[in-house]
């Protein structure tokens, strides 16, 4: 085979909140070639998610709440060994070699689970992408991807979201919020995101959301008196803490709250404690979780629907991109900190 440099961003010490870019070093990893069933691949664009912060070592000996972490002196473990597809992976690019009868040479895949250039893994845990997406391969980690497809699961399969509903999206300038309010308005329902800076503009005035409240610089709960008069039906929640709270105490009766992510927690060691209860019994809420995971025979539906919107110009999305597989870090770091422009994603 010929020889390959694979390099890998791996954990040097256990962040303290916030991590820092001293945290992690970069080194050459081997590259271990393919068994029977398995395909090596080389990377091009990496996903940088915020759920990665919880497979980083703890400070404590308490475990990860997403069970798989990175040992200090691991290379990032950014996912899990996918169950089904690889629309859990982390990672898009081409095969280098192959020794899956699906795949060759050249086929561009889905999947992965490490911060590092090349992968090994089972042709099970891969996806083929079509060559024609080649120019934008980026978007089959974002909106035609896992964060997408989340999006469409939490607003449509969870929630139900209906015509002339009021919806309220946190991190409505993420991956996941962008798609989420645009699948809402689709529905026919109302809907104001909540973002912070320059997203609330391009909430609005680029995804067509019908307000956006700026979280760094506005009362939250006196913005959504203001815009929504009759409270809120359907929330789909990102972050957690003080912003969930605040939209809690404002549902309507019948309302239904989506637990996307929460991404307010990542940094903490312990959970904050939440809303009171009471408004659940009083105003008959739901309040949902969900896993992508459990709806992976609806993906190839999402996926063709939303190819078919983007083509008409009527589902918009953006990537943030950062060059550089050295830079994962950094980029990691700005997201955490609410600093990226959409999908953050690292180009090798």
């Amino acid at each position: 085979m010929t020889e390959y440099v694979n390099r890998a961003v791996r954990v040097v010490r256990a962040p303290r909140g916030l991590p820092v870019v001293e945290d992690f070093r970069i080194d050459e990893v081997p590259i271990r070639p393919p068994a029977d069933g398995e395909v090596l691949f080389r990377a091009h664009y990496l996903s940088i998610d915020p759920a990665i912060r919880r497979r980083l070592p703890s400070t404590s000996s308490a475990p990860g709440p997403l069970g798989a972490v990175a040992g200090i002196g691991d290379v990032v473990l950014a996912g899990v060994v996918p169950a089904h597809s690889g629309l859990d992976g982390i990672a898009v690019g081409e095969v280098i070699s192959s020794r899956h009868p699906d795949f060759a040479a050249g086929d561009l895949v889905r999947g992965g689970t490490h911060w590092q250039v090349y992968h090994t893994i089972k042709g099970a845990a891969l996806d083929r992408i079509p060559r024609e997406n080649r120019a934008s391969l980026g978007d089959e980690l974002g909106i035609l991807g896992q964060p997408g497809f989340v999006a469409h699961c939490g607003m449509r399969l969870v929630a139900d979201v209906r015509e002339r509903d009021t919806v309220v999206v946190s991190a409505a300038g993420g991956a996941v919020g962008m798609v989420a309010g645009q699948i809402a308005k689709l529905a026919g329902a109302r809907v104001i995101g909540i973002a912070g800076g320059e997203k609330t503009e391009y909430v609005v005035e680029e995804l067509g959301f019908d307000a956006c409240i700026d979280r760094k610089t506005a009362n939250i709960g006196e913005q959504l008196d203001e815009l929504c008069p009759k409270g809120v039906d359907v929330y789909f929640d990102n972050v957690g803490g003080s912003i969930t709270r605040a939209v809690f105490d404002r549902m309507a009766d019948f309302g239904r709250v989506v637990v996307c992510g929460m991404i307010s927690e990542y940094n903490q060691d312990e959970s904050e404690v939440g809303p009171p209860l009471r408004p659940v019994l009083r105003k008959r809420l739901r309040i949902e979780g969900f896993i992508c995971y459990d709806h992976y025979d609806r993906y190839p539906e999402y996926r063709a629907w939303a190819s078919a919107r983007i083509t008409e110009g009527g589902l918009r999305y953006r990537n943030d991109v950062t060059e550089g597989i050295e830079n994962a870090p950094a980029a990691l770091i700005g997201q955490l900190s609410g600093h990226n422009r959409g999908k953050q994603l690292v180009m090798i």
